[in-house]
């Protein structure tokens, strides 16, 4: 089947957004922080786009369910006119990779390998909010996560310099931190009564297990248990770990970057499969979907449960008015996380928008009308963008 057609269903993106080191959470009614209206009627865009999505899942009907087909927008976004905590973003946060969600579906966590002081951050954002400096609750400076995860208490782990460290959700108080080597990815799962860490090391090509210490609400130890008994797998074959992520049966999926892989691993470390996934970076569990980013090559592989190949997922770049290259040709999709049933929300690490301008953001001084359209930073990009996609059902 051919998902690059399929999404094209983009057109009507809906601006999401930011509040921000913490915030209250009420809804905007002003309208000029609302995104623009689609200039098609609503009644013929629904129509159309139904008939575009039916006729392709018709056309590729015999692998294609109507769950196949998304539809983008743009959840987040650094908007570089405004500050957030005081903080002017003109400059930073950049590279946006590392991202998780917090187990109640509520919130984004977001990592930024650049930020004030040569440092990084952590952004807690709300998915709900309309705004982005409103969206944006929290923010912990000083930690460069590559890769985040959450448990099932909603505690983030985050992958720094060569250390995991543990926090809770709201980002304001350090539970644990677990000397580690070079770490792209981290996931959380309860195995029984045992919450349990997997962390790749991407130089040693190895995945580490780790049983936590609970007391209450923190953490207070990780232990390397299981596997042949040191916690670590040797992963054969493997070259460049960089995501991780666990599924309902169990299973670990792994993404090797420069080794062109994906691989899932059974449960104990055995029954290892692979398939061939060109720049494979990070990957979500969407139900009986895999999606597999894949860096800068700036598409989603979407794997079955089987470890095959269903095809490709390209962002609707100029429907979203992004630059599909992003900055200085940079652009890629690093972190994604997913909603089985409703979708999955992707990083694009130095992204930005298109043409030097932006329709995202607030209405403020940096915005005019440009050929009747107007533009929310009309003299600059914005950047950073964190994508949506939603499942789009089909008429029958």
């Amino acid at each position: 089947m051919n998902f690059d057609r399929i999404n094209a269903d983009a057109g009507l993106t809906t601006l999401r957004g930011n509040d921000t080191l913490r915030r209250s959470n009420h809804r905007l009614s002003d309208p000029h922080l609302r995104p623009e209206q689609p200039t098609i009627s609503p009644r013929l865009n629904k129509r159309l786009s139904r008939l575009f999505v039916v006729s392709l899942l018709f056309a590729g009907a015999f692998t294609v369910s109507a769950g196949d087909a998304y539809k983008w927008s743009v959840q987040y976004l650094i908007d570089n006119s405004r500050a957030v905590f005081g903080r002017p973003q003109k400059v930073s946060p950049r590279h946006n990779r590392g991202l998780a969600i917090s187990p109640d579906g509520k919130y984004l966590y977001a990592g930024y390998h650049h930020s004030f002081n040569n440092s990084g951050e952590v952004r807690r954002i709300r998915i709900d909010a309309t705004d982005y400096e409103r969206a944006t609750e929290a923010l912990l400076p000083g930690v460069r996560a590559k890769a985040l995860a959450t448990d099932d208490k909603g505690r983030v782990y985050i992958a720094d310099d060569a250390a995991i460290v543990v926090y809770d959700a709201l980002l304001e108080q350090r539970y644990l931190r677990i000397p580690f080597g070079v770490c792209d990815g981290v996931a959380t799962a309860r195995e029984g009564a045992d919450l349990v860490l997997y962390a790749t090391d991407r130089e040693a090509g190895t995945i580490t297990r780790f049983v936590m210490q609970e007391s209450a609400a923190t953490v207070t130890a990780a232990t390397p248990s299981g596997f042949d008994g040191s916690g670590s797998l040797k992963v054969a074959g493997a070259f460049d770990l960089r995501g991780l992520k666990v599924d309902s049966k169990g299973n670990l999926w792994v993404a090797d970057s420069r080794g062109g892989k994906v691989f899932r691993i059974g449960s104990g470390g055995k029954d290892v499969k692979s398939v061939a996934v060109s720049g494979a970076i990070d990957l979500a569990i969407g139900g009986d979907r895999i999606f597999v980013t894949r860096g800068t090559e700036r598409v989603i592989t979407v794997l079955d449960e089987e470890v095959s190949v269903l095809g490709t997922l390209n962002v609707p770049w100029e429907e979203l008015e992004l630059s599909p290259y992003g900055n200085n040709r940079n652009g890629a999709l690093g972190g994604i996380v997913a909603i089985p049933g409703k979708g999955f929300f992707v990083t694009n690490e130095a992204g930005q928008t298109a043409n030097q301008r932006s329709t995202y953001g607030r209405i403020d001084e940096h915005s005019d009308m440009v050929n009747g359209k107007m533009y929310r930073d009309v003299f600059g990009d914005d950047n950073e963008p964190i994508l949506h996609a939603t499942e789009v059902e089909a008429a029958p």
